[in-house]
């Protein structure tokens, strides 16, 4: 064999090695969010029977423990502390809980809702403090969010454009919140 013809033969050998241990993947595999998992060295042996899952499930646990109401009672719990969807100009709710061990920031975003003036309301408890901002999509939230802390509060939201952004964070100790937005005018 000729040095040219070898080498060819070398890079082909090299290419089919190189994909003899690659797997074909959905797009929600390849598209999925990695999972944190605890750092480790280069040289650690990894144990089979270790639960990569089990610190992060350990956190949210711990999380879960330190809310005022349980979890699965949240959703309950939101219809009696801000207004629902038989309350005039209903516009959309949203509730849950927020923490470090999940995550302290939370946007949602109401697609279709006309531009106008409404009012939002954040009843928050935990020991932390939820700040809530409301706004026009991708355009700019309130310049001053609102601070809620063991309370009911409601402010005013205007928008220009179709569609209302609303933004929480976490400060602190895990809380839980409920939101309802309301048309007025």
């Amino acid at each position: 064999m000729n040095g040219e013809r070898m080498a060819t033969v070398g890079l082909l050998l090299a290419a089919t090695l190189g994909v003899v241990g690659c797997a074909p993947t959905t797009d929600a595999e390849r598209d999925a969010s990695p999972t944190p998992s605890p750092s480790a060295s280069a040289s650690a042996t990894p144990d089979p029977d270790a639960d990569p899952d089990a610190e992060i499930d350990a956190a949210i646990a711990e999380a879960e423990g330190m809310l005022p109401i349980p979890v699965e009672e949240i959703a309950e719990w939101s219809k009696t502390v801000v207004p629902g969807s038989d309350a005039e100009g209903h516009a959309g709710s949203l509730a849950g809980w927020l923490s470090d061990a999940t995550s302290a920031h939370h946007t949602t975003r109401f697609q279709s809702l006309e531009p106008g003036a409404y009012q939002a309301q954040i009843a928050c408890r935990g020991e932390g403090t939820i700040s809530i901002s409301g706004g026009d999509l991708d355009v700019g939230l309130s310049p001053e969010p609102t601070q809620c802390s063991n309370a009911t509060i409601a402010f005013d939201v205007n928008t220009t454009a179709t569609g209302l952004e609303v933004v929480l964070d976490l400060d602190g100790d895990p809380s839980v919140y409920a939101v309802s937005l309301r048309r007025v005018g």
